[in-house]
């Protein structure tokens, strides 16, 4: 399996037989490969863990172009359905679904998920994370979220021995605290931050959270950057 990191908390993943993008944004972000998405020779399934335009992005631009399934929330599925996205895996928290030989598990996430229409916010359901499954192999991305200690419980269903956590502040927990969540609550073998260096208001700094990890170990990469597992 190979996992890249786009930018922000987008992230691309390569098993033996499916191409993943979860939340694929990547037109608008400063700090994502540019042009990267437009040379992706292929693209299986998105997943998306909340309806932030940070998070949604590029979706309905590419799943229409790779046809795609979306795996997401049922709401945001039924709205991205409006928008011309044909495949869906629509979930909710606490589910698993099979698509393409890979599972999908929704798990919680601490923070909120709505999309501004007109100046007005549109309910796209709950935050979520999700726990990816195959090749063996089990990796868990938070989405965006503060620290919980039910990190503990996600750790103790699925196993993940890599995971992707925000660290930028703010929005979500920062560098400390994602620290607390792989010293105490969670055993994996490789933690990523995510969700860091975007935009200024996001200032928590992924050294501190590498400095700060005392159970497995921390990759930081530069957007772009892969790592196989």
């Amino acid at each position: 399996m190979k996992i890249t990191w786009l930018g922000h908390s987008a992230v691309h993943v390569e098993t033996t037989q499916r191409s993943i993008l979860i939340d694929p944004f990547l037109s608008d972000n400063p700090s994502a490969p540019q042009g990267w998405g437009d040379r992706l020779e292929r693209l299986d399934a998105i997943v998306l863990t909340h309806g932030h335009s940070d998070h949604m992005g590029d979706t309905v631009r590419l799943a229409k172009a790779h046809d795609a399934v979306l795996v997401a929330q049922f709401e945001i599925c039924m709205y991205l359905n409006s928008q011309g996205v044909g495949k869906l895996q629509p979930m909710n928290t606490g589910g698993t679904v099979e698509e393409g030989g890979v599972l999908y598990s929704m798990v919680p996430a601490f923070h909120s998920s709505a999309l501004m229409e007109d100046g007005k916010p549109l309910t796209m359901g709950d935050p979520a994370g999700f726990v990816i499954r195959a090749d063996d192999r089990s990796i868990y991305h938070a989405g965006d979220t503060c620290l919980f200690s039910d990190m503990a419980l996600i750790q103790r269903l699925y196993q993940p021995k890599v995971a992707f956590l925000p660290v930028g502040d703010r929005f979500t927990m920062g560098p400390e605290h994602a620290a607390i969540a792989c010293n105490e609550f969670l055993d994996v073998d490789i933690a990523i931050p995510v969700h860091w260096g975007t935009f200024d208001l996001l200032t928590g700094d992924p050294k501190i959270f590498r400095d700060k990890v005392t159970r497995g170990r921390v990759e930081i990469l530069e957007p772009g950057g892969s790592i196989d597992i």
